[in-house]
């Protein structure tokens, strides 16, 4: 997931899927405890709903924020560091 977000901003890739991976990769790993799922949801909401406001017609003309997506960024990073640091096996695709 670090890499993905690493190349999105190396690249000035694409939010969307950006989004799309990161989802995918935590479904891929199927995790079963309900802590780490709701802090997955906490985590990568604002970066979809970033997304949201990027693309959606509903959304009001500038109401994204590349400073916030910014913090939504390092913020799941942050995140998905701690909880490889806590779990020290090494079946982290």
């Amino acid at each position: 997931m670090v890499e993905r977000i690493d190349d999105y901003e190396r690249d000035d890739g694409d939010l969307g899927k950006l989004v799309r991976d990161l989802r995918g990769l935590f479904v891929e790993a199927d995790p079963h405890d309900s802590v780490l799922r709701s802090d997955f949801e906490e985590c990568w909401s604002p970066i979809d709903a970033e997304h949201e406001l990027r693309t959606e017609p509903w959304a009001p003309a500038g109401a994204s924020n590349d400073e916030k997506l910014s913090r939504s960024l390092n913020a799941f990073r942050s995140w998905v560091l701690a909880v490889l640091l806590a779990d020290p096996s090494d079946e982290h695709d």
